[in-house]
C-alpha cells in the first residue's frame, strides 16, 4: 500500500520526492493523475499531496512577465484581474471541464501528465510559456515548447515539481484568442484546440504564436504558419489560415481523422481572428 504524505512546505515536498523518486507521484488537483492510480496503471510507493503548498499559489506580474504558481487552480485563475486581462486564457479556462473540475485541477497538473488535449496548457504554449522546475538540486526553466516529450512523456525528472508557469505579458497592440471544437459544449474532451497570440505594428501582423493541442501526441507550435502570417494584413493572415493546413498537424489514423483534416484550418483561423479582435481592442 502506497504511503499518503501531506508536506506543510515545498522543500518537505523535496525532500520526499528526493528519496522516493520515480516511486513516488505528485497530486495536486488529481484531475489526471487520480484516474491513473484508481483503474490501477500505476502503483506508487508514496503519494505526495501538494494542494494546501500556499507558497505555490499566486498570480503575479512583474518586469512584463506574468508568473502563475504551480498550486493555482483554474476558478482561482479565471477569478484573477491579471488573468481577465488575457482573453485566450480565459477562453480556454471556461472551455475547461466543469465548475467542479476547474475548483481543484490546475494547469501545471496537466501540463506535467502531458495531456494531449489540455484546453489552457494549448493556450499556454502560444502565450510561449515557460515552465520553472525545482528540485533539492535546483531550478532550471523549460519552454513548454520543449517540455513534452510524446504522449504523456515530460522532461520533467521524478523528483521535481513544477513550482511556476510564466510568459510574457501581453502589450499594447497584442492580443490572444482560443478556439475548442468538440462534439459536446462542455464536459467533453476536445477534438481540436488551437490558441493564438499575435501583435501588431499599425496594420500588419509583425509577432505571431500559434498552437496545436488535440491533433498531435502531444501540444506542438506551428511554426510553419506563424512564420508565414508575420508581415501580411490581418485580412490576408485570415485567408492564408483558412487555406493552408499545418505541416506541424501530424494526425493519427482514427475515427476523426478525417474530420480533422477538414476541420482543422477553420478553427485555426477562428483562434487567430479572434486574437486579432483582441489586439485592436487594445490599440
Amino acid at each position: 500500500m502506497a504511503e499518503f504524505f501531506r508536506p506543510d512546505t515545498l522543500q518537505e515536498a523535496l525532500e520526499i520526492l528526493g528519496h522516493y523518486k520515480e516511486k513516488a507521484v505528485i497530486v495536486n488537483g488529481g484531475s489526471d493523475i487520480v484516474i491513473d492510480i484508481s483503474q490501477k496503471r500505476i502503483a506508487p510507493s508514496a503519494i505526495v499531496y501538494i494542494g494546501q503548498l500556499a507558497e505555490l499559489r499566486y498570480v503575479r506580474e512583474e518586469k512584463d512577465c506574468v508568473m502563475l504558481g504551480g498550486n493555482m487552480t483554474y476558478r482561482e485563475m479565471a477569478q484573477d484581474p491579471i488573468c481577465q486581462k488575457i482573453e485566450g486564457l480565459i477562453t480556454a479556462i471556461s472551455n475547461l471541464g466543469s465548475p467542479g473540475v476547474r475548483a481543484v485541477a490546475t494547469p501545471a497538473g496537466n501540463i506535467g501528465t502531458a495531456a494531449p488535449a489540455a484546453d489552457c496548457a494549448t493556450m499556454l504554449m502560444a502565450l510561449k510559456s515557460e515552465i520553472v522546475l525545482v528540485s533539492e538540486q535546483g531550478e532550471r526553466k523549460v519552454p513548454l515548447q520543449d517540455f513534452y516529450l510524446g504522449r504523456n512523456r515530460t522532461v520533467k525528472h521524478a523528483d521535481e515539481i513544477i513550482r511556476e508557469i510564466c510568459f510574457p505579458a501581453i502589450q499594447l497592440e497584442e492580443g490572444t484568442g482560443y478556439c475548442k471544437v468538440a462534439r459536446r459544449k462542455a464536459q467533453d474532451i476536445g477534438k481540436i484546440l488551437v490558441g493564438a497570440r499575435v501583435q501588431l505594428e499599425g496594420d500588419v501582423i509583425s509577432r505571431a504564436s500559434i498552437s496545436l493541442g488535440a491533433l498531435n501526441a502531444n501540444i506542438v507550435r506551428a511554426f510553419s504558419l506563424e512564420e508565414a502570417v508575420t508581415g501580411m494584413k490581418p485580412a490576408e493572415a485570415r485567408q492564408y489560415l483558412k487555406e493552408t493546413f499545418p505541416k506541424e498537424a501530424v494526425l493519427r489514423e482514427s475515427y476523426f481523422k478525417e474530420y480533422k483534416e477538414l476541420t482543422t484550418r477553420a478553427v485555426i483561423a477562428q483562434a487567430f481572428s479572434r486574437a486579432l479582435a483582441s489586439a485592436e481592442r487594445r490599440k
